[in-house]
């Protein structure tokens, strides 16, 4: 956001800037998160076709905290639009958790498949002429019109916003990779891609001066955190384009990167049992992938402190790192936690340690 839109205590007092999102977090942004999930379960349960059904019902019950860790960002839109700001990324993180299972399954042509499943990412930027047929190649179709009411949730949100035009370019980039990230993944996955198509595609994503990992680059373009951040970025009116690719710059790769990193160490017992490609487990050993996590996350707290509004892009990081470290199938990944979190603020201990105690209470 631009800076002369930001209150005194916006403008680098990391002391204040903990507490306040998250107390918005809590009283505002949480409950009014949840009641757009309880919204879209009921939409879920009028699925005409049974098996869209169960795909869309267990996603919406097995990962409904990410559609609330999404909701976050919207502790730092105008207060005013931050309302429309919580619906427009509880549905955008929706609709990319319930593509994301529904391209997990085996199809005739996973890659072509995924590619037009994914095609709803971009839609919410209403540029198609018309709606594809997203479910083309893909056995099951008759949603109830599910899929279109998230993409259609998305635009009318987006088209509230007073920058939606200036963070569009950005939004494009960041889903197309996602949507291509994601399908040579699962097409890797499900056998029907060579085994090192992702890798290939991966590398030439790449600026030399990163020195990223492969799968590191993949996990970076696979992450709807940037897209989440341009999305509430639309809800600044003075937001110019300068400050939108400076936006889009910090978050890809270092901070997306960290995020599907971190979830796939949270992640990496259900991976072992169910046979999903698991991007922290690319790592040689432990100590190597504690050694780059924290490398990684260096970098993506110096990219957040590196924004005007810094130190609440740098909460919102340490939150993300904070869930996914405290889950408990992170519980063996110690030395990862204290690596990780060493870089990433002076408040992010208290952050963890009460992520930690909520995870114990629930």
């Amino acid at each position: 956001m631009s800076v002369a839109r930001l209150a005194p205590w916006r403008r680098g007092h990391d002391a204040l800037a903990l507490p306040v999102t998250l107390w918005r977090y809590c009283a505002i942004v949480l409950p009014c998160a949840r009641r757009e999930l309880r919204a879209w379960r009921r939409r879920a349960l009028a699925i005409p076709d049974p098996a869209l059904r169960a795909h869309a019902c267990a996603t919406l019950r097995d990962e409904h905290a990410n559609a609330e860790g999404a909701a976050l960002l919207a502790s730092t839109a105008p207060p005013e639009r931050r309302a429309e700001v919580v619906r427009l990324l509880v549905a955008y993180q929706v609709m990319y958790d319930y593509l994301d299972t529904l391209t997990e399954q085996p199809v005739a042509d996973p890659l072509a498949t995924s590619r037009r499943l994914h095609r709803a990412l971009a839609d919410v930027l209403g540029e198609a002429p018309a709606p594809p047929d997203w479910y083309a190649g893909y056995p099951h179709a008759d949603d109830g019109g599910y899929l279109a009411a998230l993409v259609a949730a998305c635009s009318a949100s987006l088209a509230t916003l007073p920058s939606r035009a200036v963070v569009a370019p950005a939004v494009r980039r960041a889903v197309e990779r996602a949507g291509e990230s994601q399908s040579r993944n699962h097409a890797a996955m499900l056998g029907a891609v060579e085994g090192d198509s992702l890798a290939r595609w991966a590398i030439a994503q790449a600026a030399p001066a990163w020195a990223m990992q492969w799968w590191e680059l993949a996990a970076a373009a696979g992450s709807s955190l940037a897209v989440h951040a341009l999305l509430t970025a639309a809800a600044d009116p003075l937001l110019t384009p300068a400050a939108a690719a400076r936006l889009e710059a910090a978050y890809w790769p270092w901070m997306c990167s960290l995020n599907t990193l971190l979830e796939s160490v949270a992640d990496r017992s259900a991976d072992a049992l169910t046979g999903n490609h698991n991007y922290a487990g690319r790592y040689a050993s432990p100590e190597v992938a504690a050694e780059r996590l924290a490398t990684i996350a260096a970098r993506a707290a110096a990219a957040a402190r590196a924004l005007p509004d810094g130190p609440h892009h740098l909460t919102v990081l340490a939150a993300m790192a904070c869930f996914y470290l405290s889950a408990p199938e992170a519980a063996s990944e110690a030395d990862v936690r204290r690596r990780v979190l060493a870089q990433l603020g002076s408040g992010t201990r208290m952050l963890d340690a009460a992520v930690r105690m909520r995870e114990r209470l629930r």
